[in-house]
This record gives C-alpha cells, sequence and structure tokens, in this order.
C-alpha cells in the first residue's frame, strides 16, 4: 500500500467486513453500503463519534445485518486523536478489551492508524510503511497475548 485509503473505501471495506462476518445477503450488502455513502458525506457526524459510539454503531450495523444471529462484542481503539506510541499500547489495547466484557467473539477496530502513518506524501517513504506495518504487529500481538481464551479479529483501518 502507498497510501491511506480514501475514506470511503475503508468504511465500504468496513461494511463488506461486517456483512461478510454475519452471512448476510448480497443485496443487504449494498443497503447498508449506501446507508453508509449517506453518513459519510454529512461531515458533521464523523469527528463527534468517539470509540463508543463507533463500537455502539458497528454493533447496530451488526443487528441489522443479522438480527436472529450473536454478533460479536466490538472493542475499538482509536488513534484519530492520540498517536500510536508502543509505551502505552499494552493499556489501551487492555482498556479497549475491556469495554467488550467478557464476550467470547470480538471484534477489535483500530482506527486512525493508517492517517497516522500514511496519509499524505509520506505515505509514499518505505520508513513510513515499515513503521505502519510494526504498529499493526505490535497491536496484533498485543490483542493475542491479552485475548486469553475469546476469539478476536482485529480489523485496522
Amino acid at each position: 500500500m502507498t497510501a491511506a485509503l480514501p475514506r470511503t473505501i475503508r468504511l465500504r471495506t468496513l461494511n463488506a467486513l461486517l456483512a461478510s462476518m454475519v452471512g448476510s445477503p448480497h443485496q443487504l450488502r449494498h443497503d447498508v453500503d449506501a446507508v453508509l455513502r449517506v453518513f459519510e458525506s454529512d461531515d458533521a457526524t464523523d469527528p463527534g463519534l468517539d470509540a463508543g459510539a463507533l463500537a455502539a454503531a458497528a454493533a447496530q450495523i451488526f443487528r441489522l445485518l443479522s438480527p436472529d444471529s450473536p454478533a460479536p462484542a466490538v472493542a475499538v481503539l482509536d488513534h484519530r486523536h492520540d498517536p500510536f506510541d508502543p509505551l502505552w499500547a499494552e493499556e489501551r489495547v487492555a482498556e479497549s478489551l475491556r469495554a467488550a466484557g467478557d464476550a467470547p467473539d470480538v471484534l477489535f477496530w483500530t482506527v486512525g492508524l493508517q492517517e497516522q502513518y500514511l496519509a499524505g506524501p509520506r505515505g509514499r517513504s518505505a520508513r513510513q510503511r515499515t513503521a505502519y506495518e510494526e504498529a499493526v504487529g505490535c497491536i496484533e500481538a498485543l490483542v493475542a497475548r491479552q485475548a486469553g481464551r475469546r476469539r478476536v479479529t482485529v480489523v485496522v483501518l
């Protein structure tokens, strides 16, 4: 990847991931994608979503996509305003996982990491891409270590 993906592509990727996790039909994915496109076009809604609101929105999408199936709990690690720092990463991952409680199935959603490392011209730098890959690897390793017996799916956008 040479640069951070545009926001619309990231939202559609998340939508496709959520829809495929609950096994919804193809048409429903398009319907949810249309809702996400309307949501993303409203600039006033995006800045107001903190980690808890993002988790609630993803949980609501799961319920909409498959109301009869058990949905995974959602844990959000938000790096949109606080830069990733390996020194504090373990504490922040633990805090995010605590928000999911004792759920056996968790979607661990990391947001803001691509903007931090790959946005703009610096995204073309091999050094920045390597730093991004190391940050993702660090988060994945910490989640795996702290997940216990739970099944955790890590998504980094």
